[in-house]
């Protein structure tokens, strides 16, 4: 049996929430975590928009959709506050390490790259 808009609506806002907890104790492991969550959420999402944009949404899809707003909402703040965390840091390790450039800015970091390999 397909599931509601609502439920899909519902299963994306659940998958965010929990993006959400994990971005609590941000790491370089949590931010792994949350990728795949939020892919789940974004095609949930796209599967249910043909069929809402042909109803225009019942009050209950645009209650769960104000709730998937709200929580993607709080994800985006969490993100955007573990980005500022680490843009500081780099910052801050490039003034340690490598001083100040002529404008007075903190020189610049190289940090490498990360790789996954799976085999």
């Amino acid at each position: 049996m397909a599931r509601s808009v609502s439920q899909q609506l519902a299963s994306a806002r659940a998958g965010v929430s929990e993006v959400c907890q994990i971005l609590l104790s941000p790491s370089p492991a949590a931010l792994d975590r949350c990728a795949p969550l939020l892919k789940t959420a974004a095609a949930a999402v796209s599967a249910c928009l043909p069929q809402l944009r042909r109803s225009k949404g019942t009050q209950d899809e645009m209650d769960e959709a104000q709730r998937l707003r709200l929580a993607v909402r709080h994800a985006k703040r969490l993100l955007e506050g573990a980005a500022e965390f680490h843009q500081n840091w780099n910052r801050r390790l490039g003034a340690l390490s490598g001083g100040y450039t002529r404008r007075g800015e903190p020189a610049a970091v190289e940090l490498g790259s990360r790789m996954q390999m799976e085999g």
